[in-house]
Protein backbone atom coordinates (compact mmCIF):
# COMPACT_ATOMS: atom_id res chain seq x y z
CA UNK A 1 0.00 0.00 0.00
CA UNK A 2 2.72 2.31 1.05
CA UNK A 3 4.81 1.51 -1.94
CA UNK A 4 1.65 2.58 -4.16
CA UNK A 5 0.98 5.28 -2.73
CA UNK A 6 4.42 6.31 -3.27
CA UNK A 7 4.69 5.65 -6.94
CA UNK A 8 1.24 7.91 -6.85
CA UNK A 9 3.04 10.87 -5.43
CA UNK A 10 6.23 10.16 -7.85
CA UNK A 11 4.16 10.15 -10.99
CA UNK A 12 2.20 13.43 -9.82
CA UNK A 13 5.43 15.44 -8.81
CA UNK A 14 7.17 14.40 -11.91
CA UNK A 15 4.00 15.42 -14.36
CA UNK A 16 3.78 18.35 -12.40
CA UNK A 17 7.72 19.43 -12.96
CA UNK A 18 7.37 18.36 -16.94
CA UNK A 19 4.76 21.22 -16.95
CA UNK A 20 5.46 23.82 -15.52
CA UNK A 21 9.62 23.17 -17.18
CA UNK A 22 8.76 23.29 -20.44
CA UNK A 23 11.71 25.37 -22.29
CA UNK A 24 13.71 25.17 -25.38
CA UNK A 25 17.48 25.75 -26.89
CA UNK A 26 18.21 27.85 -29.66
CA UNK A 27 20.28 25.64 -31.69
CA UNK A 28 20.51 27.58 -35.30
CA UNK A 29 19.29 30.00 -37.49
CA UNK A 30 19.67 32.05 -40.90
CA UNK A 31 20.27 35.23 -41.54
CA UNK A 32 18.70 36.95 -44.84
CA UNK A 33 19.51 39.70 -46.26
CA UNK A 34 20.31 41.26 -49.88
CA UNK A 35 21.20 45.00 -49.92
CA UNK A 36 21.62 46.77 -53.51
CA UNK A 37 21.27 43.33 -55.03
CA UNK A 38 24.09 42.06 -52.86
CA UNK A 39 23.20 38.91 -51.07
CA UNK A 40 24.56 39.08 -47.52
CA UNK A 41 22.76 36.20 -46.07
CA UNK A 42 24.27 34.22 -43.22
CA UNK A 43 24.09 31.15 -41.61
CA UNK A 44 23.51 30.49 -37.73
CA UNK A 45 27.33 29.41 -37.36
CA UNK A 46 28.49 32.39 -38.76
CA UNK A 47 26.64 34.73 -37.33
CA UNK A 48 26.85 32.98 -33.38
CA UNK A 49 23.59 32.68 -32.52
CA UNK A 50 22.79 31.33 -29.07
CA UNK A 51 19.66 31.26 -26.84
CA UNK A 52 17.61 29.36 -24.19
CA UNK A 53 14.88 29.52 -22.07
CA UNK A 54 12.23 30.09 -24.94
CA UNK A 55 8.80 29.30 -24.25
CA UNK A 56 5.37 28.96 -26.44
CA UNK A 57 4.90 32.49 -26.05
CA UNK A 58 8.75 34.04 -25.67
CA UNK A 59 11.85 33.80 -27.04
CA UNK A 60 15.45 35.77 -26.37
CA UNK A 61 18.52 35.33 -28.82
CA UNK A 62 22.49 37.08 -29.32
CA UNK A 63 24.36 37.03 -32.09
CA UNK A 64 26.63 39.06 -33.88
CA UNK A 65 26.89 39.90 -37.47
CA UNK A 66 30.67 39.41 -38.72
CA UNK A 67 31.86 42.33 -39.91
CA UNK A 68 31.50 42.76 -43.47
CA UNK A 69 32.33 44.89 -46.50
CA UNK A 70 32.49 45.26 -50.27
CA UNK A 71 32.43 46.93 -53.12
CA UNK A 72 30.90 46.90 -56.73
CA UNK A 73 30.43 48.40 -59.68
CA UNK A 74 26.73 49.22 -61.92
CA UNK A 75 26.85 50.39 -65.19
CA UNK A 76 24.48 53.14 -66.49
CA UNK A 77 21.42 51.31 -68.38
CA UNK A 78 19.94 52.52 -72.13
CA UNK A 79 18.39 55.20 -69.95
CA UNK A 80 21.19 56.34 -67.23
CA UNK A 81 23.07 58.87 -66.92
CA UNK A 82 25.73 57.47 -64.37
CA UNK A 83 27.81 54.61 -63.52
CA UNK A 84 28.10 53.68 -60.23
CA UNK A 85 30.76 52.94 -57.31
CA UNK A 86 28.41 50.67 -54.64
CA UNK A 87 30.43 50.00 -50.89
CA UNK A 88 28.98 48.18 -48.01
CA UNK A 89 29.89 47.81 -44.65
CA UNK A 90 27.70 45.86 -41.75
CA UNK A 91 28.61 44.08 -39.02
CA UNK A 92 27.92 43.77 -34.83
CA UNK A 93 26.58 42.52 -32.29
CA UNK A 94 22.74 42.53 -31.01
CA UNK A 95 20.44 41.03 -28.22
CA UNK A 96 17.02 40.59 -29.02
CA UNK A 97 13.64 38.87 -27.11
CA UNK A 98 10.28 37.83 -29.18
CA UNK A 99 6.92 37.53 -28.11
CA UNK A 100 3.86 36.16 -30.85
CA UNK A 101 3.47 40.11 -31.11
CA UNK A 102 6.44 41.66 -31.11
CA UNK A 103 10.37 42.06 -31.09
CA UNK A 104 12.79 44.03 -29.47
CA UNK A 105 16.65 44.25 -30.30
CA UNK A 106 19.02 46.13 -27.91
CA UNK A 107 20.14 47.98 -31.51
CA UNK A 108 20.67 47.39 -35.02
CA UNK A 109 23.31 45.69 -36.77
CA UNK A 110 24.66 48.45 -38.14
CA UNK A 111 26.24 49.68 -41.58
CA UNK A 112 26.38 51.58 -44.77
CA UNK A 113 25.75 51.74 -48.29
CA UNK A 114 28.07 54.60 -50.18
CA UNK A 115 27.16 55.63 -53.43
CA UNK A 116 29.45 56.92 -55.47
CA UNK A 117 30.02 57.79 -59.29
CA UNK A 118 32.27 55.39 -61.28
CA UNK A 119 34.86 56.17 -64.10
CA UNK A 120 34.57 53.95 -67.34
CA UNK A 121 38.06 52.97 -68.17
CA UNK A 122 37.69 51.00 -71.19
CA UNK A 123 35.06 48.11 -72.83
CA UNK A 124 35.55 45.28 -74.39
CA UNK A 125 34.36 42.63 -75.90
CA UNK A 126 33.49 40.46 -73.29
CA UNK A 127 33.65 42.91 -70.20
CA UNK A 128 34.84 46.20 -68.97
CA UNK A 129 36.52 47.88 -66.43
CA UNK A 130 35.31 50.26 -63.93
CA UNK A 131 37.12 52.71 -60.89
CA UNK A 132 35.70 54.41 -58.50
CA UNK A 133 35.36 58.00 -58.90
CA UNK A 134 35.76 61.24 -56.63
CA UNK A 135 32.07 62.25 -56.20
CA UNK A 136 29.57 60.94 -53.54
CA UNK A 137 26.01 60.88 -53.98
CA UNK A 138 24.82 59.71 -50.86
CA UNK A 139 25.93 57.78 -47.73
CA UNK A 140 23.03 55.92 -45.77
CA UNK A 141 23.32 54.28 -42.61
CA UNK A 142 21.92 50.66 -42.17
CA UNK A 143 20.09 49.38 -39.13
CA UNK A 144 19.31 46.22 -38.79
CA UNK A 145 16.31 44.72 -36.46
CA UNK A 146 15.79 48.10 -34.61
CA UNK A 147 13.87 50.95 -35.09
CA UNK A 148 15.69 54.28 -35.62
CA UNK A 149 14.74 57.85 -36.62
CA UNK A 150 14.59 57.84 -40.24
CA UNK A 151 17.65 59.02 -42.78
CA UNK A 152 16.91 62.14 -44.54
CA UNK A 153 19.25 63.84 -46.98
CA UNK A 154 19.93 64.83 -50.76
CA UNK A 155 22.24 64.53 -53.57
CA UNK A 156 22.75 66.19 -57.06
CA UNK A 157 22.71 64.29 -60.37
CA UNK A 158 22.98 66.58 -63.77
CA UNK A 159 22.26 69.33 -61.79
CA UNK A 160 18.72 68.75 -60.17
CA UNK A 161 18.50 67.66 -56.87
CA UNK A 162 17.20 64.60 -55.49
CA UNK A 163 16.26 63.93 -52.14
CA UNK A 164 16.34 60.74 -49.93
CA UNK A 165 14.45 59.15 -46.77
CA UNK A 166 14.92 55.94 -45.42
CA UNK A 167 12.60 54.30 -42.93
CA UNK A 168 14.15 51.46 -41.06
CA UNK A 169 11.36 49.21 -38.92
CA UNK A 170 12.32 46.65 -35.72
CA UNK A 171 12.24 42.82 -36.02
CA UNK A 172 8.66 41.90 -35.97
CA UNK A 173 7.32 37.93 -36.19
CA UNK A 174 3.96 39.78 -37.90
CA UNK A 175 3.27 41.16 -41.21
CA UNK A 176 5.15 44.21 -42.89
CA UNK A 177 3.24 45.57 -46.10
CA UNK A 178 4.43 48.40 -48.46
CA UNK A 179 2.17 49.92 -50.96
CA UNK A 180 2.35 52.79 -53.04
CA UNK A 181 6.08 51.87 -54.51
CA UNK A 182 7.29 53.02 -57.93
CA UNK A 183 10.32 52.69 -59.52
CA UNK A 184 10.71 55.69 -62.42
CA UNK A 185 7.46 56.81 -62.31
CA UNK A 186 6.04 52.76 -63.14
CA UNK A 187 3.49 51.67 -60.29
CA UNK A 188 5.16 48.28 -58.69
CA UNK A 189 3.14 45.83 -56.94
CA UNK A 190 2.40 45.51 -53.30
CA UNK A 191 5.12 44.45 -50.86
CA UNK A 192 4.43 42.39 -47.97
CA UNK A 193 7.13 40.38 -45.52
CA UNK A 194 5.55 37.75 -43.62
CA UNK A 195 7.24 36.42 -40.06
CA UNK A 196 6.19 33.51 -38.38
CA UNK A 197 5.99 31.82 -34.18
CA UNK A 198 5.77 28.19 -34.84
CA UNK A 199 6.42 27.16 -31.02
CA UNK A 200 4.99 24.31 -29.37
CA UNK A 201 4.19 23.54 -25.17
CA UNK A 202 7.75 22.41 -24.73
CA UNK A 203 9.44 25.07 -26.31
CA UNK A 204 10.66 23.70 -29.88
CA UNK A 205 9.80 24.68 -33.09
CA UNK A 206 10.72 27.74 -35.40
CA UNK A 207 10.47 31.35 -35.19
CA UNK A 208 11.25 33.97 -38.14
CA UNK A 209 11.65 37.82 -37.70
CA UNK A 210 11.25 40.36 -40.34
CA UNK A 211 13.18 43.76 -40.38
CA UNK A 212 11.68 45.64 -43.50
CA UNK A 213 13.19 49.18 -45.01
CA UNK A 214 11.91 51.50 -46.80
CA UNK A 215 13.35 54.14 -49.69
CA UNK A 216 11.92 57.01 -51.01
CA UNK A 217 13.59 59.20 -53.52
CA UNK A 218 12.31 62.37 -54.87
CA UNK A 219 13.48 64.70 -57.55
CA UNK A 220 11.77 67.04 -59.91
CA UNK A 221 12.13 64.32 -62.79
CA UNK A 222 10.65 61.44 -61.04
CA UNK A 223 9.58 59.77 -57.94
CA UNK A 224 10.68 56.46 -56.28
CA UNK A 225 9.12 54.12 -53.75
CA UNK A 226 11.34 50.50 -53.21
CA UNK A 227 11.06 48.24 -49.91
CA UNK A 228 13.96 46.08 -48.62
CA UNK A 229 14.03 43.21 -45.93
CA UNK A 230 15.69 41.47 -43.72
CA UNK A 231 14.68 38.22 -42.06
CA UNK A 232 16.07 35.54 -39.07
CA UNK A 233 14.73 32.30 -38.67
CA UNK A 234 15.64 30.49 -35.28
CA UNK A 235 15.51 27.09 -34.69
CA UNK A 236 14.58 25.85 -31.15
CA UNK A 237 14.73 22.30 -30.04
CA UNK A 238 13.13 21.42 -26.13
CA UNK A 239 15.59 21.02 -23.80
CA UNK A 240 17.09 17.57 -22.13
CA UNK A 241 15.63 18.55 -18.79
CA UNK A 242 11.95 19.05 -20.12
CA UNK A 243 12.29 15.75 -21.68
CA UNK A 244 13.48 13.88 -18.88
CA UNK A 245 10.59 14.85 -16.48
CA UNK A 246 8.06 14.41 -19.34
CA UNK A 247 9.78 10.84 -19.04
CA UNK A 248 10.26 10.07 -15.19
CA UNK A 249 6.26 11.39 -15.68
CA UNK A 250 5.55 8.09 -18.39
CA UNK A 251 7.16 5.66 -16.15
CA UNK A 252 5.91 6.58 -12.87
CA UNK A 253 2.78 6.32 -14.49
CA UNK A 254 3.20 2.75 -16.36
CA UNK A 255 5.28 1.21 -13.03
CA UNK A 256 1.99 2.35 -10.70
CA UNK A 257 -0.10 1.01 -13.86
CA UNK A 258 1.47 -2.60 -12.97
CA UNK A 259 1.65 -2.45 -9.53
CA UNK A 260 -1.95 -2.34 -9.59
CA UNK A 261 -2.01 -5.32 -11.73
Amino acid sequence: MRSRLFLSLLSAVALLAASTAQAGTLTNGTWIQTTQGFPMTRTGGQIGITGSGSTQTSISAALSYPAFSTKFFIPKTANGVLDLAISITQGGPQNLTATPGMALANVGVPGTVNVRTAIHNTMGVNQSTFATGINTLVMVPVSVGAAVSPFVGSFIVLGINHFITVDFYAWTPGGVTFTGLTTKQVALPDVTAVGSWNLTANGGGTVTLVSPNKISIDCGLAQRRTGAFSSLKMYFVPEPGTLLLLGAGALGLVLLGSRKR
